[in-house]
């Protein structure tokens, strides 16, 4: 009787079969991302806005007439007189400005605290242009609120040089018009980058000489004989989409001052086109 009882549970047990994966899996297909960016010779006509300046007022009015290193706020946003910072106020302080952003705003940027002895770490960083010139803008949040050719209207509480690099410390974002416009650049050839290139996209066609090192860092020479470093982000750097040595390259990108060097910083693929070898 346990053999026949055994035998009818066996008998009874329709058990669910597994799905045949063939039927709908494929092993895929590689591509190339391309991250495409609208670029173009022709400056930007930004609208005329009640209350904001130019870029260059920014720079003529507070930026240049500051102390290297320290951190210039509006009077309304001073720190204590108790704080051990190295930080002045100006009355021309907040100012509005506008620009087309020209970089990714995930930029990591370090740079010295306010009483200079520590490091404050920024990943949000990105730099904007009107037709008068561009800046730096240090950007703490890891979350991009916009992109390349957003046109954005901020209010500067405040700025700071530092080891000569112009940058606006402290904003708030008032307005941001998506897709606003295509990226104006300019050829640099026969130089090499210097300061009146800071803050601007600039491009460059040249043959890579030395190849991208651990931070992404690499060399290109141009026809002339001009060299010109390259700064790839972090997350490019790490998908090794890096060029190789001996192919010709064409870069565009904004020119960023660090460690005494001028470089492009190159945040999307788009940036970077590989034209042989």
């Amino acid at each position: 009787m346990p053999m026949l009882l055994a035998l009818g549970l066996l008998a009874c047990d329709v058990r669910e079969q597994a799905e045949d994966w063939s039927a709908w899996y494929d092993s895929g297909e590689m591509f190339d991302v391309s991250e495409p960016i609208a670029f173009t010779d022709q400056n930007y006509s930004l609208p005329a806005v009640d209350g904001v300046v130019s870029i260059s007022d920014l720079q003529d009015d507070v930026i240049e007439t500051a102390t290297a290193g320290e951190i210039v706020y509006a009077p309304e946003d001073a720190l204590s007189d108790d704080a051990d910072c190295d930080t002045s106020t100006d009355s021309s302080l907040p100012m509005t400005v506008q620009g087309v952003v020209t970089l990714h705003p995930r930029f990591y940027f370090k740079t010295q605290g306010c009483d200079r002895s520590s490091d404050e770490k920024y990943y949000g960083s990105y730099f904007i242009q009107d037709d008068t010139g561009g800046l730096f803008v240090l950007g703490d949040s890891k979350v991009a609120h916009f992109d390349v050719g957003d046109r954005v209207v901020m209010t500067v509480r405040a700025t700071k040089t530092n080891y000569d690099l112009p940058m606006i410390y402290a904003h708030d974002i008032v307005s941001v018009e998506r897709d606003y416009s295509a990226i104006y650049y300019e050829v640099v050839e026969g130089r090499s980058l210097g300061a009146s290139d800071m803050a601007l996209v600039k491009r460059v066609t040249g043959v890579v000489t030395r190849e991208a090192d651990t931070f992404g860092q690499f060399q290109l020479e141009d026809a002339s004989g001009s060299k010109h470093l390259v700064s790839l982000d972090s997350e490019i750097n790490r998908r090794k989409w890096a060029p190789e040595v001996g192919q010709t390259v064409q870069v565009t990108g904004p020119v960023l001052l660090s460690y005494s060097e001028y470089q492009i910083v190159i945040m999307n693929v788009g940036q970077l086109e590989v034209l042989d070898g």
